[in-house]
């Protein structure tokens, strides 16, 4: 396995984020048994994750990365106005 292959699928680790936030989902959920899940804030994420991950995709066509830019940018615009304060 080279460097040059590493480089050239980069984008599988936007791909293998989708799984990892679905577990950090249920771990952080785990303790109040799903009684007080953000559920919209959640979908949100995973949709900004796999949009994310289709833009950065080079095996997708140029309609779907276009659109999934779109979305990106719409959701990133999103999450940072709405954010949760702490």
């Amino acid at each position: 396995m080279s460097v040059g292959w590493l480089s050239d699928h980069a984008y599988l680790a936007t791909w293998l984020a989708l799984p990892v936030a679905i577990v950090a989902i249920i771990v952080q959920n785990r303790s109040s048994r799903f009684a007080e899940v953000d559920w919209s804030r959640s979908l949100i994420y995973l949709a900004f994750l796999t949009s994310l991950a289709v833009a950065f995709t080079p095996t997708f066509d140029q309609t779907a990365r276009t659109t999934a830019y779109f979305l990106l940018f719409s959701l990133l615009a999103f999450l940072i106005v709405d954010r949760k304060q702490r």
